[in-house]
């Protein structure tokens, strides 16, 4: 049975960045969905990573672990670890595990945010012993093989309440591929490529109020709005701040759209060069006065970036200066933004016996 929950409104854009985590039973299709889902997406040109029990996670980044509960929580944060750095930079991470226990299901939600979308493979275990593609089932019933989810070791299904989707495991690979994808594009988590979209393509050292004002007008116009960062860091004293930099200021100014635009880092663009109209326009758009006047020049050089000025972060400095300018009479308080904590996985224990290995994670 396919289960949907809604959307949540709040979800901070990460320029598209986003998490399917698939989980299930072993031998419940996790992995061939997954690298369906993978095909798909890349088609899109998306960039996608996929992180699987019975590839990169076991073989590559958990190889001292067993199959006890707290060895599976510790492969289950690490995967979640490498997912969340995957979608803070803007990338796509597909991770198929069997993660058997909520609470470490929980911590790399947590991880993540709400770019992360729990997807619950349901497939019945008699359908999953029957598949038994290595035979860990078989072994598992004659008793030759500890810590088998389903078997002798408990699987917690997700809470209804926080599932983000349920798909069943004994439909046709295709079907699920399709509901999951149109799940993400219902999400915002995935722009339908073939709708109208605005470009807006710069510089933003640093993104301003005259940039949020255009965006607005551009949103207005299409509906959809892609913002193409131009990579000029460091070149210069007019481009001080990084893409990672500008891309947090912009997705903290359009934070109430989200949704209706990505980020995207490119190249140093110096000519646009276009032929006869092919159904596309240029379109300079005038805004009021005081908003043509703001210059990213002048917040530069009132920051002199070079310093810290009192340890106020350069995105508070920028707020500091667009609020006196707007208003230099009246003091105004600035809202800091409290950091997110980076999350440090596990050490590997040293010295422990090496297990005996398996994939059903």
């Amino acid at each position: 049975m396919q289960r949907i929950n809604p959307i949540d409104p709040g979800r901070k854009s990460y320029a598209n960045g986003f998490c399917v985590w698939l989980t299930g039973l072993p031998a419940a299709g996790k992995t061939t969905i997954a690298e369906a889902l993978l095909a798909k997406l890349e088609e899109r040109g998306r960039l996608v990573t996929m992180l699987d029990g019975d590839g990169a996670m076991r073989r590559m980044l958990s190889t001292e672990l067993g199959f006890t509960k707290e060895d599976r929580n510790r492969n289950v944060l690490r995967a979640g670890f490498v997912a969340a750095e995957i979608v803070k930079h803007g990338g796509i991470a597909i991770c198929a595990l069997v993660s058997p226990y909520a609470g470490a299901r929980a911590l790399v939600r947590e991880m993540i945010g709400t770019a992360f979308v729990e997807v619950y493979v349901h497939t019945p275990l008699v359908v999953c012993e029957k598949r038994d593609p290595k035979g860990l089932y078989r072994q598992a019933r004659a008793g030759e093989l500890k810590h088998m989810t389903g078997i002798d070791d408990p699987y917690e299904e997700p809470d209804p309440d926080t599932l983000n989707l349920q798909i069943d495991g004994d439909w046709p690979v295709e079907k699920n591929v399709e509901i999951i994808s149109i799940y993400l594009e219902d999400r915002g988590l995935l722009g339908h490529l073939d709708e109208p979209a605005a470009l807006m393509i710069g510089r933003y050292q640093p993104w301003h109020e005259g940039h949020r004002a255009l965006f607005i007008k551009a949103l207005e116009m299409e509906g959809y709005v892609v913002i193409g960062v131009r990579e000029t860091q460091g070149r210069g004293d007019k481009n001080p701040f990084t893409f990672t930099e500008v891309k947090a200021r912009i997705e903290e100014s359009l934070s109430a759209f989200v949704g209706s635009f990505e980020i995207r880092r490119l190249p140093n663009i110096t000519n646009i060069v276009y032929g006869r109209d092919v159904g596309y326009r240029i379109t300079h758009v005038d805004l009021e006065p005081e908003i043509e006047a703001i210059s990213a020049t002048q917040i530069r050089s009132i920051l002199n970036i070079r310093g810290k000025p009192d340890g106020v972060e350069w995105k508070d400095q920028v707020k500091l200066v667009e609020l006196r300018s707007q208003r230099p009479a009246e003091p105004r308080q600035i809202r800091l933004i409290t950091p997110v904590s980076n999350f440090h996985p596990p050490n590997p224990r040293a010295g422990e016996e090496q297990h005996q290995r398996r994939d059903d994670q």
